[in-house]
């Protein structure tokens, strides 16, 4: 094994491989840093290009573009308060807000800190769990996995502590509209009301551009001030994020472990797995708790380092059993299948084994890659918070309904993103939570679909199957701690800290 991870790093550090590498990186970066656009779009569009390519090259573009794209979209979640991609909504919560207060660049800092720290863990989980992944996976059928997308949802208590009920709500919305359309397994239409668009059903990349960035955006030019008056430090404000970062050890690995181990669970996606770890992190946390939405840099670092962390869970179903635990993971099946790589146990024969090695050892070089030149960007980009809203709100406004647009390329996208954004603000005049409905969203049709097949594969059998009554418990013990501080209790030792001073001052402070 150490041959073959030393003949896979060889080949990656060739100065033919490097280029494709760096090409990729730099193509997610810019992806990252366009509001709407994200590692999805980045990877169909590359598609094309690896045709004739090495190996390891196809990979080192296409997974290099990946992980880049998760560094790159914290610029505009913290500077603009827009997510750059789906899974990047977790880190406008508190990312915005220490914009707000000047500290744009140290929210940068810690968050570049999480990610490549994050990305370098995830891709040690893939290599260890690689070869205990085969009697997991094959273990898991329908019912265990239709347990598993509930255990998913009623994790929507622990994100939305003292307003339980509405979050609940939101979240029974969001599985409402993932019924919109047709039914998979029965071909049904359902709530179409005879309109052609809705056959379809919503695309999830317009749902949360309708969520999250609309109503930023006209919040900002309703506000007609820039996001933050000055900066708290014109110099040196990315290396004191980055400090501040590592003084929270039990955040960054905790959240990293944790993202790691959902990203295995195939379709969870990291717009879901991101508000599991800020949730999980806003209650296993003992001090300052209130500071979280308010501008504490543990909110920044949560799900910053799961987000990357999540790309080498994902890679395991994907590699292993050719299941894509992603949108993205099925682009890059797509991409191997291309480039004559059968993924499945074959991934594992000594002569294939290499392979594996490429793609662990490109994950940690892009994250690096990555984090280090979003770093060195970071002191000018920060700017952008000095910026007055209307010299970039009505530019980004169009960039939303174009992203929206390219979605699906119909005009009826662009009238989803306008109805789901003023369902957006409605909610939040109300004081609705937002990310529930979009958890609901995307667990709604897995989990449709998983109680279907298991009902006619089983009956009702399967509810006595142990590992099912198992994730019962699990799923009662987390919707007792959405009402109750249980949940901080027992993941205080994983993924928070017991005592912490208030990390936007001790930024500050440096």
């Amino acid at each position: 094994m150490l041959a073959s991870a030393l003949e896979a790093l060889q080949i990656l550090l060739s100065p033919h491989h490097l280029v494709w590498l760096f090409l990729g990186v730099g193509i997610g970066l810019v992806l990252g840093l366009v509001p709407g656009l994200g590692g999805l779009t980045g990877m169909a569009v590359l598609l094309p290009l690896i045709v004739g390519l090495e190996p390891a090259s196809g990979i080192a573009m296409l997974i290099g573009l990946n992980a880049a794209t998760t560094i790159g979209d914290t610029f505009p979640s913290v500077l603009m308060g827009v997510p750059g991609t789906a899974a990047s909504q977790a880190t406008v919560v508190d990312g915005y807000p220490m914009a707000r207060k000047g500290l744009g660049n140290v929210a940068l800092g810690a968050a570049f800190t999480s990610n490549m720290l994050g990305g370098f863990i995830g891709a040690v989980v893939l290599l260890g769990l690689i070869p205990l992944a085969r009697p997991i996976i094959v273990g898991m059928g329908s019912p265990q996995l239709f347990m598993l997308t509930l255990l998913g949802f009623s994790l929507v208590g622990v994100l939305a502590r003292g307003a339980v009920g509405p979050a609940f709500m939101s979240g029974l919305l969001g599985m409402l509209l993932a019924t919109i359309g047709s039914a998979s397994m029965t071909g049904d239409y359902r709530f179409v009301g005879g309109i052609f668009y809705l056959y379809d059903g919503l695309d999830l990349s317009i749902l949360a551009i309708g969520l999250f960035a609309i109503p930023s955006i006209l919040s900002l030019l309703t506000q007609d001030q820039a996001v933050a008056p000055m900066l708290a430090h014109q110099r040196g404000g990315v290396l004191r994020g980055a400090r501040a970062a590592l003084r929270h050890p039990r955040v960054l690995v905790g959240n990293s472990l944790l993202g790691s181990a959902l990203g295995i669970v195939p379709g969870i996606g990291g717009s879901v797995i991101d508000w599991i770890t800020y949730g999980a992190t806003k209650q296993a946390v003992r001090k300052d708790r209130d500071q979280f939405g308010k501008g504490d840099i543990r909110g920044v670092m949560a799900p910053e380092a799961a987000n990357n962390a999540k790309d080498g869970g994902v890679l395991v179903p994907t590699l292993m059993f050719g299941i894509p635990g992603s949108a993205t993971a099925a682009i890059l099946l797509g991409g191997f299948a291309t480039m004559g790589i059968s993924t499945g146990p074959s991934m594992l024969a000594p002569e294939n084994l290499y392979l594996i090695f490429v793609i662990i050892w490109t994950l940690v070089l892009a994250n690096a890659i990555g984090a280090m030149s979003s770093a060195a960007l970071a002191g000018t980009l920060s700017r952008i918070s000095l910026l007055k809203p209307y010299t970039y709100g009505p530019f980004l406004l169009v960039i939303m309904v174009i992203a929206g647009y390219q979605a699906g390329v119909r005009w009826g996208d662009v009238v989803a993103v306008v109805l789901i954004g003023l369902l957006a603000w409605l909610m939040q005049a109300l004081k609705w939570p937002r990310p529930p409905l979009l958890i609901g969203f995307v667990l709604g049709t897995g989990a449709e679909n998983y109680l279907w097949i298991s009902v006619g594969r089983y009956g009702w059998g399967w509810l006595t199957d142990p590992s099912v009554l198992l994730i019962g418990a699990l799923v009662l013990v987390t919707l007792i701690a959405g009402f109750t501080d249980v949940f901080g209790r027992l993941l205080g030792r994983f993924t928070g800290e017991r005592a912490a001073t208030g990390p936007t001052e001790e930024a500050t402070r440096g």
